[in-house]
């Protein structure tokens, strides 16, 4: 039994040690973002979290902040696509689109559904 323990042990220890993919590193970090149409900008934080996965935290709709997962794609050496998979926010929201990444700046184009109804968002971003 000791043995089985011990060997599911390492086996979960080594399937949890994820690297992070060379292509998402130049992009993790801090931006100075706005959401296209609404006034004042904000921080908008990109973090790694395993492959080519990342976190975005922002207030993706102008107003309440959210945290979703992103996914890049391989893409040109200097431009990355970014895919946000549709997700859910909350009771009766979700949030889908893509994006990209270019030379310390970021676009994201998404929509979101609140109850049903659908509204486009695009956030700027410049990293610093």
């Amino acid at each position: 039994m000791k043995k089985i323990a011990i060997l599911l042990l390492l086996v979960v220890g080594f399937s949890s040690c994820t690297d992070y993919d060379e292509v998402i590193l130049p992009v993790v970090g801090f931006y100075d973002a706005r959401v296209v149409g609404y006034s004042g900008g904000f921080e908008m934080n990109v973090a790694a979290n395993g492959g080519k996965n990342v976190i975005i935290e922002a207030p993706f709709d102008g107003e309440i902040w959210e945290i979703i997962d992103a996914r890049f794609n391989d893409g040109e050496d200097f431009r990355k696509e970014i895919n946000i998979p549709r997700q859910s926010l909350g009771d009766g929201v979700e949030i889908w689109g893509e994006g990209f990444y270019y030379d310390g700046n970021i676009q994201l184009d998404y929509k979101m559904s609140f109850w049903g109804d659908v509204y486009k968002y695009k956030i700027l971003g410049s990293q610093y």
